[in-house]
């Protein structure tokens, strides 16, 4: 009795909290919230109950569109146009066969990684063995013909895990480090690695694994949600055989028509042994296959598979970029101040250009990077050990960095990168120099050739 009537007296003493009443009357909830900032403020001056507090964001959404407010989130529209839907026949591993109108996820994009497809090579850390990097390719389903997926490697597993088996004595103090055994549980389940080959409508092909990726199949009956993985895995006490996967997709209609290579010609332009032009195509900033022809003015971009492309030339051992020569100052201003900020293996980082693209959503920057030696009181570190040179090496590129652009807070997210050139310098070699050149970014384009004009040789 005591102890309840103590704290009765102790719950009396204690100040009550102030019953916090919103009210709806205040304009500043009925404006448009533009300002993600903002709209957190705004949030946590409420405290009241999840039906309240779903009322308020339903009021702040009628409002803002009331008021003419845009659909925009933080880093884009989120009303994103849909890819274009073909048509296609899905086939599955047990025979079943559904047709109809297949679709990526708005704004998405197949991703497939080529097994040992790039040509940067580096060394394992742990292994201390020569890797090499695969190379992603990106696409969706316009150029695409076909697509077939075929196991790699199936095998039946059962879970496990490690028991210890240690003994220790604490009298002597010794300890039997007998090996850890591995202790199942469970049925076996099945487990399988696929493979994809992608055709595409200009006959060419590409073998690797597809990243996991949701696709949409629009029959007469319904719609499916077909996810498509590289690893499969089933439930316990199943087989392979009842784990189906897509075997086969199969576009019906003609699609997007592209050319397996396009012609590059300049007009007035010439190339030594030692030039070199490089494409990079302009969604998925993909470095492709560019060679040189045999006569001195033309080069052939291969594997674009319907994509535009940018282009960069090395001649005479300046480097030259197409790239629009007017910049927008504030723009300028600000992506330079991202990418001082922008912690990255370059630690010297000059910005070239920057170019607003997709309304302004995005923002594309042309970068000058180079990973220099940092000297400390401990010797110098920051550069690359090359062995066959037995020296520090530092690493060059000419990039574009692709950015999500936030319009109203003035921020920058990098959402992707691609690279024209890379070279390996030594410490005392100087940067290369980097110009930017209208001429290269206003080609024309007739059939499978493009013209590119004048030589940008006086702008250097």
């Amino acid at each position: 009795m005591q102890k309840t009537k103590l704290k009765k007296e102790q719950k009396k003493m204690r100040p009550k909290a102030k019953e916090y009443k919103p009210d709806f009357r205040c304009s500043t909830v009925f404006q448009p919230v533009k300002n993600t900032a903002r709209m957190a403020v705004l949030l946590s001056d409420f405290r009241f109950s999840n039906f309240g507090f779903c009322v308020f964001c339903f009021l702040v959404w009628f409002s803002s569109v009331a008021c003419g407010a845009s659909t925009e989130t933080l880093f884009g529209d989120t009303s994103q146009k849909k890819n274009p839907a073909r048509v296609a026949a899905v086939y599955f591993s047990d025979g079943k066969v559904l047709t109809g109108k297949i679709s990526l996820t708005p704004g998405r994009s197949f991703k497939l990684n080529i097994p040992k497809g790039g040509k940067l090579k580096t060394r394992d850390m742990v292994t201390g063995e020569d890797v090499q990097y695969g190379k992603v390719r990106r696409f969706n389903f316009e150029p695409v013909r076909e697509i077939r997926f075929y196991p790699e490697k199936e095998e039946m597993r059962r879970s496990w895990k490690f028991i210890e088996t240690t003994k220790y004595n604490e009298e002597t103090a010794e300890a039997d480090y007998s090996p850890a055994a591995k202790e199942y549980s469970g049925k076996p389940y099945p487990l399988r690695y696929l493979a994809a080959t992608v055709i595409f409508n200009s006959d060419e092909s590409l073998q690797g694994h597809l990243y996991t990726v949701t696709v949409y199949l629009k029959t007469k009956e319904k719609t499916y949600r077909l996810v498509l993985r590289s690893k499969q895995r089933g439930g316990e006490g199943t087989t392979l055989d009842e784990l189906v996967y897509v075997r086969r997709i199969k576009l019906l209609d003609e699609g997007k028509n592209i050319a397996a290579k396009v012609t590059v010609k300049f007009t007035d332009m010439r190339f030594g042994p030692k030039d070199a032009v490089q494409a990079v195509t302009r969604e998925s900033l993909t470095p492709i296959p560019t060679k040189m022809a045999k006569s001195d003015d033309t080069c052939v971009v291969e594997s674009a598979f319907g994509e535009e492309f940018y282009l960069a030339v090395r001649k005479d051992g300046k480097y030259i970029v197409g790239w629009p020569k007017e910049q927008d100052k504030k723009l300028f201003a600000i992506a330079h101040d991202h990418i001082q900020r922008q912690r990255d293996f370059y630690n010297d980082k000059k910005l070239l250009g920057v170019l607003q693209i997709k309304d302004g959503k995005e923002v594309l920057t042309l970068v000058n990077l180079r990973r220099k030696v940092a000297p400390t009181h401990f010797d110098e570190i920051g550069g690359e050990w090359d062995r066959e040179l037995g020296t520090v090496v530092e690493p060059w590129r000419l990039s574009i960095w692709r950015w999500k652009y936030d319009r109203v807070n003035q921020e920058l997210i990098m959402s992707s990168r691609g690279t024209f050139f890379r070279i390996i310098l030594l410490p005392k070699d100087p940067t290369p120099e980097v110009a930017i050149s209208e001429k290269l970014w206003q080609f024309q384009q007739k059939d499978d050739t493009v013209i590119v004009g004048q030589s940008p040789q006086k702008e250097l």
